[in-house]
């Protein structure tokens, strides 16, 4: 495939991160991903019993509070392969098949991207940057339900941005809705993408009322019909709808962030941009970033923000004439709006849950600022240097973790997974 074609573009990176997942899944000690041990009890769990595990049953974890859209295809892959009792052979397994989905966000990122209005440049770079990304990296040589929600929500906004079309049938909204239902079964903070495509919905103007209306119900009623059971079983066992109220019965408690003044500020920043940059915290802080990296990710964060301010600003009225008529644009935005701002609520006010949350929101996100850049201009510029960083901290992290020493206390058994800091 020619590599300066759209297709080869977006190949390229993707084989790197693959490349680079395996070598992860190899060196990363078993256990050593926050959370992966309870992740990986939630699919024995299933692959044992057949059915949901209840928070307060012996030996369900703190994720038996999690939908079942992940752990139902892990737990039969697991029975497929005859790994359910072997608890490294079955964490080797699912690490390899999370790597599977790295093509695919590749190739949903970029037709974001382009559905978006981007160039197939910035498109392709977008994806490079989503799938070299070094939290995303972690994340998919690990045994979590993360990557498949991304994934999910990736392919249920591109659905999304087909459903918005002018011609767009009815049927194509209730595909957008039961995607976004899947990817909510997955993990629920995947269900801001409906609160941007009922937006998206109600403002495209030249459409009658009646189309969009319909159109934003018939998503809704998709969404509701595919995940809302599990809400109501939540609501049930545990008088919440989401289930997290269950959590301390399974033995683990993440209270919400405390605010001590501007300190407690400045360390959720430095976490933000560590699972930006360089997912030390993921790997327990097993080892610390060296100044090079943590100043070279603040430099970027800095810059990426001025930036986006800058054109923000700059072209005020252009971004408001851009949202009022294209109602993509109103998606992928109210979209990525809604998902970082119910993270930072929740995280100070009801649980301390980790920032990778957030990349739910990233391929839109990437989307919107490719869109905004242009080929030869400071957005690609800007691009490359990031991608090349991100390479080298991908590196570095695999020099890192060859050299962390396993902790069996972490792993099959998991007696050290339960902590405050996710």
């Amino acid at each position: 495939m020619d590599v300066r074609s759209p297709g080869g573009r977006v190949l390229w990176p993707v084989l790197l991160a693959v490349a680079l997942g395996v070598l992860l899944v190899v060196v990363v000690p078993p256990g050593q991903p926050y959370d992966e041990p309870a992740h990986h009890a939630n699919v024995v769990h299933y692959a044992e019993h057949h059915r949901m595990p209840v928070l307060g049953e012996p030996g369900v974890t703190y994720e038996g509070q999690m939908g079942p859209g992940y752990y139902v295809p892990a737990a039969i892959l697991m029975r497929i392969t005859g790994t359910t009792h072997d608890a490294h052979a079955g964490l080797l397994v699912l690490r390899l098949a999370g790597l599977l989905l790295i093509p695919v966000l590749g190739w949903m990122t970029y037709r974001l991207a382009v559905g978006l209005g981007a160039s197939t440049r910035l498109a392709a770079l977008a994806a490079a940057l989503m799938v070299l990304n070094p939290s995303v990296l972690a994340i998919s040589a690990s045994v979590q339900n993360d990557l498949l929600c991304i994934t999910v929500a990736a392919v249920a906004a591109l659905v999304c941005l087909r459903a918005l079309r002018p011609d767009a049938r009815a049927r194509t909204s209730l595909a957008a809705g039961a995607l976004i239902g899947l990817a909510v079964l997955v993990k629920v903070f995947a269900g801001g993408l409906l609160v941007g495509f009922v937006a998206a919905s109600l403002v495209a103007v030249g459409q009658p009322w009646r189309v969009r209306w319909t159109r934003a119900g018939v998503a809704v009623a998709a969404m509701a019909g595919v995940s809302g059971w599990w809400f109501l079983r939540n609501l049930r066992l545990y008088g919440g709808l989401t289930g997290a109220a269950g959590t301390e019965v399974a033995g683990a408690t993440f209270p919400p962030l405390a605010f001590d003044g501007v300190g407690s500020l400045l360390r959720w920043g430095r976490s933000l941009i560590s699972y930006g940059f360089a997912p030390t915290e993921y790997y327990r802080n097993a080892f610390d970033a060296p100044f090079v990296i943590k100043g070279a990710a603040v430099l970027m964060t800095v810059t990426l923000v001025a930036l986006v301010g800058w054109r923000v600003l700059a072209r005020r009225d252009a971004v408001r004439a851009v949202v009022s008529r294209e109602p993509r644009v109103v998606l992928a935005l109210v979209s990525v709006l809604v998902l970082v701002g119910v993270y930072a609520v929740a995280a100070w006010t009801v649980q301390s849950i980790a920032p990778r949350l957030m990349f739910v929101a990233a391929p839109l996100a990437l989307g919107l600022l490719a869109r905004t850049g242009a080929d030869r201009g400071t957005a690609l510029r800007l691009g490359l240097v990031l991608l090349g960083l991100f390479v080298l901290v991908d590196i570095w992290l695999l020099v890192q973790l060859a050299e962390v020493v396993d902790d069996p206390a972490l792993f099959p058994w998991g007696g050290a997974a339960v902590t405050t800091a996710r």
